[in-house]
């Protein structure tokens, strides 16, 4: 796979990626008017909405890239996955609806009662949004990507400045609002660009059963996979407080800087692998791994050694002083990131039509995960909560690399590429520049 052939799409990617990057500052915003407490308990609902996508992903969404090959088939694809995403969503949502007593208590979180009155409302507005993305993902068209997250983050940012300025960013529903907003106008202008492809039919090859063979597994995997970095905070309110989520939340967000990054290259990895494996185009996934790994790798060191050396401490900066112990939930946190180019190696297990085993190492990671917050929980460590996310990542890594090692007959050794690599690559901007 040469990367010049992908570099419209890389850039355009890479621009929606660093988009996620900006609004993190006008998240420091948010968080800099609105108490802990408050931003503690919209964490909560932003994480539970955001894990329930995830898991519609698995489930319906998913399908559109992975049996959207078929262009013939497509119409018969796109009402599978509508429906079931549908289903998902709006089941989840009206379920922690209707049962938010219950699940308060078991929780222990009292102001779940709230998360749960708005979430339905919040997963409506999302569920469009997430489908007409994923048919964005599958042609890899990242220049409307780019245009329906510009609309996402820049209402919320305008209505954000606006409200900060007229003193009228104080409570939960005030940043409620605004979160509602941008989801709204986002999932318009997202419909609005795929409405062509909105075609749906009850004709085709396509079957219920072979579907849901791909998607349930893939869900099972996603809920679990998922768990560690959004629903954390459950957990972290039980044992401590929605004070202590307010605090965390600033520091998972920065973090995300590396999420979003990955992010960028699985966007890009996983429909190119879908094709090779289709292909059986063998070599070509061995370079694709290869290089994928070998060259987020090595800046990722450079990066997480800078912040471990206290440039994590700028942080600060930006919060008020009640936020002071976020920098140390962040530092615990990048230590998960030197591992995270290996996570990478779920897209090509995904792509060979393993959600099986994606379901299994996921299992093993969240078992990890909240064994360790549990631990820190009955320990009172809150500084170390960030440890459940890092055994998250670190199990399910190895657990990823080993699978793919043994699927390709990689040796270890196949991922020191980026050396050489690195090299031409020096050599052609250094020819380009004279």
């Amino acid at each position: 796979m040469k990367v010049t052939a992908h570099l419209g799409a890389i850039s355009w990617s890479m621009a929606d990626k660093l988009m996620y990057v900006g609004y993190g500052f006008v998240q420091f915003l948010q968080i800099a008017a609105l108490p802990k407490e408050v931003y503690g308990v919209f964490t909560l609902l932003v994480a539970l909405n955001t894990w329930i996508m995830m898991v519609s992903d698995g489930s319906a969404l998913a399908g559109v890239i992975q049996f959207g090959v078929d262009v013939e088939d497509r119409p018969r694809t796109n009402m599978l996955a509508m429906i079931i995403h549908t289903l998902v969503v709006m089941g989840s949502s009206g379920l922690m609806f209707l049962l938010s007593e219950p699940l308060t208590d078991l929780f222990r979180v009292r102001e779940f009662t709230l998360v749960a009155q708005w979430l339905p409302l919040y997963c409506l507005l999302t569920l469009p949004r997430m489908f007409c993305l994923k048919i964005l993902y599958r042609d890899m068209r990242m220049r409307d990507l780019f245009i329906a997250d510009a609309v996402w983050f820049g209402v919320r940012t305008s209505m954000t400045i606006l409200a900060i300025s007229n003193g009228q960013l104080k409570t939960f529903e005030d940043i409620l609002l605004i979160d509602l907003a941008g989801m709204a106008a986002s999932s318009l202008v997202a419909v609005l660009m795929t409405r062509k492809d909105l075609v749906f039919s009850r004709l085709g090859k396509m079957n219920l059963r072979t579907y849901l063979g791909y998607g349930l597994p893939l869900a099972a995997a996603t809920a679990l996979n998922a768990a560690p970095r959004l629903l954390d905070v459950y957990v972290i309110a039980a044992f401590f407080d929605v004070g202590v989520v307010g605090v965390y939340n600033p520091a998972k967000n920065l973090y995300r800087i590396f999420e979003q990054g990955f992010d960028a290259v699985t966007t890009l990895m996983y429909p190119a692998a879908v094709r090779m494996h289709a292909q059986h185009r063998t070599q070509d996934l061995q370079t694709l791994v290869t290089k994928a790994v070998s060259f987020t790798l090595v800046p990722i060191i450079v990066i997480v050694a800078i912040l471990e050396l206290g440039a994590s401490n700028l942080i600060i900066t930006f919060l008020k002083p009640e936020y002071a112990a976020a920098v140390g939930h962040f530092d615990v946190l990048t230590l998960s990131a030197l591992i995270m180019p290996f996570g990478l190696l779920g897209s090509i297990i995904l792509a060979t039509g393993q959600s099986a085993s994606i379901l299994k190492y996921s299992a093993a990671g969240v078992i990890s995960s909240f064994a360790v917050l549990f631990l820190v929980g009955y320990s009172g460590q809150a500084h170390l909560i960030g440890l459940g996310l890092v055994a998250n990542t670190l199990v399910v890594s190895i657990l990823y690399t080993a699978h793919v090692q043994r699927d390709l007959h990689l040796p270890l050794s196949a991922f020191s590429r980026v050396l050489p690599d690195a090299r031409n690559m020096l050599r052609r901007f250094r020819g380009g520049a004279s």
